[in-house]
This record gives C-alpha cells, structure tokens and sequence, in this order.
C-alpha cells in the first residue's frame, strides 16, 4: 500500500525569489542573510591574480562585438538612408534611428551580461570559454527591461536629488549578472542587487572608484594599458559577485 504526501498546510510560503541551493550554493535569501565583508585591497590583490587567461577571451569578444556592432548599424544605416531619401519622409528617419538604438541594446546587454559571466566563472574557478561571452542573447528581453527599467530609476534618483541617483547607481550594479546567473526577473534583479551593496555600499563605491582610477590611468599610454585594466575591473567584479552571493555550478 502506498503512501501519498500531501503538502503541510501549516508550512511557511515558499519564496518566488530563490528557494533552494545547488551545489552549496546560497539561495539569494540566503546570502542577503549572512552578510558578507571585503576589504578593497585583498579583493583587487586576488582579481589581479586572476586575470591571467582572461585577457584573450575578455579582449577578443570586446573587439568581436565592437565588430559586429558596426557592421550591424552600419548596413541598417544604410538602408534607412535609402529609404529615406526616396520617401522624403522624416519619420522613415525617426523609426530608422530607433531600430538602430534597439538593435545595439540587443547586443549590448546580452554580450556585457557575458563579459559578466566570465569574470564570475574566472571567480569561481569555473572553466572559461569565449562562446560564454556570446551565450546569453536568449535572455535578450529580461535584460534590456532591466536596463531600462536600471536607467529610469538612476536618472529620476539624480533629477529628484543627486544623491539617491548616485547610490542607486552604485547598488544596481549586480542586477545584470543577476537575471543571468541566478534567472531573476528583472525588479528582482534589481531590488537583490540595491539589498545586497547596501550592506557595504560605501566600500563597493570606493572599489569602483579606485578601479575607474586604475583604468583611467592604464588608458594614458596609448591605451595599451587597458589591456590588463579591463580584463581587473570584470574579474573583480565577479569576484565581488561571488563574495556576496556565491555561483552556481556551471552546466555541463
């Protein structure tokens, strides 16, 4: 005779957010109720250590991308120009100019979101593999409404008061690389993101802004410097990443 379990009705709701762990793993609830710590210093000393292997594929897919950008914008600016010169039409060259804002959003946020993922794999001691940094247009969608929905909050932050655009700036950083590494819909993306870097906000900004210092300064001699500079700022990144909330096991 079989017995059949029936859900407890007195259980505690499950969570929409994060609910279970893989590989040890924190839930997003979890890390946001452990807290984390760094200091600047340590966490710049291991994202150098790291770079090595990452400079190619990081490198390479900026200059893939930039490629391919160009060439996508440059043949529907072509085409647009043709028919906006045979209609005569303006709005043919209002649509025209917003095809190509959407079509590098298309691009764009799916490929940062790998350039995301690979400095977290590199954290993680996850394999690495160029086709990472191009692997994430299937979350297309989620990710230019997180953008969007990122820049709206940010820019009516600074018009209401600088401040709040300020700290919001700072603390969506990790809303990105949330939705793809964790498939978080994009308000909670970004809600997990605000509540995590508020635990240590000022010491994320200070991490950035020495950072931004560091590749400021790489970029004065003819920008070879940036080389090792880009390659630092997405390794600590996902090292920050993965101080504050751990990374899933990497599919198979």
């Amino acid at each position: 005779m079989s017995e059949a379990t029936t859900p407890n009705p007195y259980a505690a709701p499950a969570s929409d957010l994060q609910p279970s762990t893989q590989g040890g793993t924190p839930s997003i609830e979890e890390a946001l109720a452990r807290g984390y710590d760094f200091s600047i210093g340590d966490l710049l000393s291991e994202s150098w250590n790291r770079v090595k292997g990452t400079k190619g594929i990081i490198i390479g897919g900026f200059v893939v991308f930039y490629v391919v950008l160009l060439a996508a914008t440059f043949i529907l600016g072509g085409v647009v120009g043709i028919f906006t010169a045979l209609s005569e039409n303006m709005l043919v060259m209002i649509v025209g100019e917003i095809l190509i804002s959407l079509l590098a959003s298309a691009l764009a946020y799916p490929f940062m979101a790998g350039i995301n993922m690979v400095g977290i794999r590199r954290a993680a001691d996850q394999p690495l593999s160029f086709n990472e940094i191009f692997s994430h247009f299937g979350r297309t969608v989620p990710l230019i409404i997180t953008a969007v929905v990122m820049m709206l909050m940010i820019y009516l932050g600074m018009f209401l008061l600088l401040i709040p655009g300020i700290y919001l700036a700072v603390a969506y950083l990790l809303a990105i690389p949330l939705v793809v590494e964790r498939g978080l819909s994009p308000w909670q993306a970004l809600e997990t993101s605000r509540k995590a870097i508020t635990q240590h906000w000022f010491k994320v900004f200070g991490l950035f802004i020495v950072l931004g210092l560091i590749v400021m300064v790489s970029a004065i001699p003819l920008g070879i410097g940036l080389i090792w500079s880009i390659p630092l700022m997405v390794v600590a990144m996902g090292v920050l990443y993965r101080t504050i909330f751990g990374v899933l096991p990497a599919a198979q």
